[in-house]
């Protein structure tokens, strides 16, 4: 079934958006509202509505729906979706297609989406192997392997890191939330990453050995992302990226310098064209990839 215009759902924690989206990515009608937590069929039944409206307000059949969703998603099976209150996840796809059986209905987790259309629409378009990462409160994920989505739950945030003889999830201490946890054990208080690099763009002295401290464990966590991965570039989003312009130059050099050993591609990283419409988008490219 060749598409030209698809359903997108972004279904995160907080928001839930639905929108009409062409083959070129453009959005034509959207509509928004909150996240139903705690009931998942609640969650459709709004999912629903919101469908009804953007393809009324678009004068469009549904003809393709894909959904990205904030949870363990693989093979359109949604498992738990904390962020949602949805701890033994939903069946949102046997409900879709019964709801909408001459529909193409594709669902994925959300990072695995935004990696998708960064791959086919954004910065890594013409990469083979690539990925897409979030860093904002948590640590996100998604991979590319031979111009394919890798669709399993790719929780990179959570791997493991050492730390003063002690094992943290990656996020704990080099998302935006985990540089204020690094800083409050290396007895520094700040109450953003955004005030940390302020600090650093000041050369603060106290506020640099945190900062090479964090380059030092999320440039290990690429690293080891890169070994098992070996991808050509990197997409990067994420309120933490807000503040590119004082590390990111930093960490490539630290993250290329622990996999010198392996004769890999060089790890390069990008600034992710899809900024707040990379859910949307994303959705939107599982049925018109697929």
């Amino acid at each position: 079934m060749n598409l030209d215009k698809v359903i997108a759902i972004d279904c995160g924690g907080t928001n839930l958006r639905a929108a009409v989206v062409d083959k070129d990515m453009n959005i034509l009608a959207v509509r928004r509202g909150p996240t139903v937590h705690d009931d998942g069929e609640k969650l459709f039944e709004r999912m629903k509505e919101l469908i009804t409206e953007v393809s009324e307000e678009a004068h469009t059949d549904i003809r393709g729906i894909g959904v990205s969703i904030c949870g363990v998603v693989s093979h359109n099976q949604v498992g738990r979706c904390g962020n949602l209150g949805l701890e033994l996840g939903y069946d949102f796809y046997s409900r879709f297609v019964d709801t909408y059986p001459n529909a193409k209905i594709r669902i994925a987790n959300d990072g695995n989406c935004s990696a998708l259309v960064e791959a086919y629409y954004g910065v890594n378009k013409g990469f083979t192997d690539s990925a897409f990462i979030t860093i904002s409160s948590g640590i996100g994920l998604g991979i590319i392997h031979n111009g394919e989505m890798i669709d399993l739950p790719l929780e990179g945030g959570r791997m493991m890191i050492e730390y003063n003889e002690k094992l943290y999830e990656t996020e704990y201490l080099c998302s935006g939330k985990g540089i204020v946890r690094l800083c409050a054990l290396n007895g520094v208080h700040v109450e953003s990453a955004a005030e940390f690099f302020n600090h650093v763009r000041m050369n603060d002295e106290k506020f640099m050995r945190v900062y090479n401290i964090w380059l030092r464990l999320l440039g290990l966590w690429f690293g080891n992302l890169h070994i098992l991965f070996n991808c050509q570039s990197y997409a990067l989003s994420g309120g933490v990226i807000q503040s590119a312009d004082v590390f990111l130059d930093d960490l490539q050099k630290v993250s290329n310098a622990s996999i010198a050993s392996w004769h890999l591609n060089p790890i390069r990283f990008k600034i992710a064209k899809f900024a707040q419409d990379v859910g949307i988008c994303g959705a939107a490219c599982l049925p018109l990839l697929d």
